[in-house]
């Protein structure tokens, strides 16, 4: 059966998500490195497969999907199949997927926002109302965490892989996640992932590419 390809950019929170599942279940897929600064998520071979324009993005097959959280969730379904990392257990699912979608849906706009526009000059500083936002973003993230010791149980899942990468990212642009205490802890318990350093270093070439732009980094929002 042939390899599927993944479009991705090695800094991209999304694309690292990815990364990190075909490392834990041992599934190789074909890399191929996409730039969205050089406008490659723009030629029509990219645009075939997703017509967002985004990263990242998979062809498997002739089958092709963008989204990072769908292509977690599809991955491990055709795959590895009932994989602990979404297991095919509905309401273990269901529990998964209510993290995949308030990552999606709320996490990650609010938190995105407080800093995201330092990477490309649209933002100068951080405000008041940044640290704000990312404060009460975080703080509602912990709220997952109250009971187990990753976000949709006691065990990894994709939903882990997702959050992982833009928390990273995070720490090594500056943030304190000592800060929150239930955070810093699960920060911890992802050592045990095996593309956990990998992602580390990514995270850190993207920490040192934003004080090349902005040297405080987000020690502001502390």
């Amino acid at each position: 059966m042939p390899t599927p390809t993944l479009y991705y950019f090695p800094m991209s929170p999304p694309a690292r998500a990815v990364l990190l599942l075909l490392k834990e279940v041992g599934l190789t897929v074909n890399l191929k490195e996409v730039s969205p600064v050089a406008g490659e998520t723009r030629t029509e071979e990219f645009m075939r497969i997703n017509p967002e324009h985004t990263i990242l993005a998979l062809d498997d097959n002739g089958f092709f999907l963008g989204e990072s959280r769908a292509i977690l969730t599809y991955l491990v379904d055709a795959y590895r199949p009932g994989h602990s990392l979404y297991p095919n257990i509905p309401k273990e699912k269901a529990l998964i997927n209510r993290v995949l979608h308030y990552d999606l849906g709320t996490f990650n706009a609010k938190f995105g926002s407080s800093f995201g526009g330092l990477f490309g000059g649209a933002q100068t500083e951080i405000t008041e109302e940044n640290r704000a936002t990312a404060h009460k973003a975080l703080t509602d993230l912990e709220n997952y965490l109250v009971r187990n010791d990753f976000f949709a149980g006691e065990n990894p899942t994709v939903a882990d892989l997702s959050l992982l990468p833009m928390i990273a990212t995070a720490v090594h642009c500056g943030l304190d996640l000592t800060k929150y205490k239930r955070l810093n802890e699960w920060y911890e318990n992802c050592r045990q992932l095996k593309g956990y350093e990998d992602d580390q270093e990514a995270a850190r070439q993207v920490g040192e590419f934003l004080r090349s732009k902005f040297p405080e980094g987000l020690q502001a929002l502390n």
